[in-house]
């Protein structure tokens, strides 16, 4: 049996997530709070926006940041120390 809505009650969709706070966003990438701390500080991850005291990192920021860091394999043909063309801006 599946259950029914009322009339005046329109079925949930998901609302898509354009911003993710700093919990989240250590989630989302497999890290620790203050390892977005200081993948920021290093300029490997985007700053969040403001608001108030809040912090938001808009997820579109987050996927280019981490689309731009180099595959495994360039990692290796390329050191970090001598080239960082991949950090964020």
């Amino acid at each position: 049996m599946t259950a029914t809505l009322p009339a005046t009650q329109a079925p949930r969709r998901p609302v898509p997530r354009i911003g993710l706070s700093r919990a989240e966003v250590a989630l989302a990438i497999g890290v620790s709070g203050n390892t977005v701390d200081l993948m920021v500080s290093e300029g490997v991850l985007p700053a969040p926006r403001r608001w108030h005291t809040r912090k938001i990192w808009l997820v579109a920021e987050i996927e280019a940041a981490l689309a731009a860091w180099p595959t495994e394999d360039e990692a290796r043909e390329r050191p970090l120390e001598t080239s960082d063309e991949w950090r964020a801006e």
